[in-house]
């Protein structure tokens, strides 16, 4: 009986494992994300993200109209405006279109700070809203 199931639990775990492997890059501490018909071609994605000693997001951009990104509860920043600016509960801050940014080595660090976002982007209907450079 202990090597069924010592070999059950083993498929289990190497299927995690294979699926970790094909999943497609994202954002840290993507906790729900739902997607909204406008109507004329448009569509409204909404994600919360919650995350602690993050640092930088990977190197993106939006092929959006825009993002804007509100900070429900602690702080995050942004070089959105040129500068480098932190903000807090019940602050946001706006992503023009098509801005590349993250991974950037000029990050101020947030120490032991934790996030919780809420990012509303609006899109063209099927396409995709969030390009990761490599």
């Amino acid at each position: 009986m202990f090597i069924k199931n010592f070999i059950v639990l083993s498929m289990l775990l190497s299927f995690n494992l294979i699926g970790d492997e094909s999943s497609e890059q994202s954002f840290p501490g993507l906790v729900s994300t739902e997607v909204f018909n406008m109507g004329n071609g448009m569509e409204m994605h909404i994600e919360r993200r919650k995350t602690c000693d993050q640092g930088t997001v990977p190197k993106h951009f939006h092929p959006a109209a825009g993002t804007l990104v509100y900070v429900l509860e602690g702080l995050s920043q942004s070089k959105s405006s040129g500068e480098w600016k932190t903000y807090g509960d019940n602050e946001y801050w706006f992503e023009r279109s098509d801005w590349v940014h993250g991974g950037e080595s000029d990050a101020p660090e947030l120490e032991d700070s934790c996030s919780d976002l809420l990012v509303i982007r609006v899109s063209e209907s099927g396409k995709e809203h969030t390009i990761f450079i490599d």
